[in-house]
């Protein structure tokens, strides 16, 4: 009978120690998790950062076979710097959050959306053809004008100029998007808040 006990007692310590061990294990691995998901994301607008964007364009290119198919855009807002200058940097930021907020609403399911950096954001437009990718990015100016942004009791109209180029065959995703920051730097030379194909 005193074996059985000890041998009872020592099996419920182990069982304890297994759920401690298993309790710990858990913990670290939500922690791994979180982690990895914080090194992805801009933690301004909780939008993928760039990381998390090359690692898209990655997977995307990868297996998709039909660069035709496919659109990058860039957009960067218009007189960011003046916005930043005159009302604060929290305004700023508040401007940042604003535009990912109504471009996530404004884009499809199948969009991915990214915080490029500073006050630029990329977008991928998979079966997307040129024409089409330059009237997302038309559309989603309309929508901006009609959601004013607030920065106190002060209307700000933001506006943005982008640039967009549709995938060619044997072309990274780098060099898409090369080509549509190209077409933003001259959408903004030619009077801003404009969108041009690349």
């Amino acid at each position: 009978a005193d074996a059985t006990e000890r041998e009872l007692r020592l099996a419920c310590r182990l069982l304890a120690q297994i759920v401690r061990l298993r309790r710990k294990i858990r913990t670290r691995a939500e922690i791994h998790e979180r982690l990895a998901r914080e090194a992805m994301t801009d933690p301004l607008t909780g939008l993928p950062n760039r990381r998390a964007w090359d690692q898209t364009i990655r997977e995307r290119l990868g297996g998709s076979g039909q660069p035709g198919r496919l659109c990058v855009a860039i957009l960067d807002i218009d007189n960011f710097k003046k916005l930043n200058d005159r009302l604060g940097h929290e305004a700023g930021d508040r401007a940042l959050v604003h535009l990912a907020d109504v471009t996530r609403r404004s884009l499809r399911p199948s969009d991915t959306l990214a915080r490029y950096g500073g006050e630029e954001f990329v977008v991928l437009m998979p079966d997307t053809k040129l024409e089409q990718g330059i009237e997302v990015m038309a559309r989603l100016q309309r929508e901006l004008t009609k959601a004013i942004y607030m920065a106190g009791n002060e209307k700000i109209l933001i506006t943005f100029s982008a640039g967009v180029a549709q995938l060619a065959a044997d072309e990274s995703g780098t060099e898409a998007i090369r080509r549509a920051d190209q077409a933003m730097y001259l959408a903004k030379r030619a009077g801003k808040n404009r969108v041009l194909g690349a």
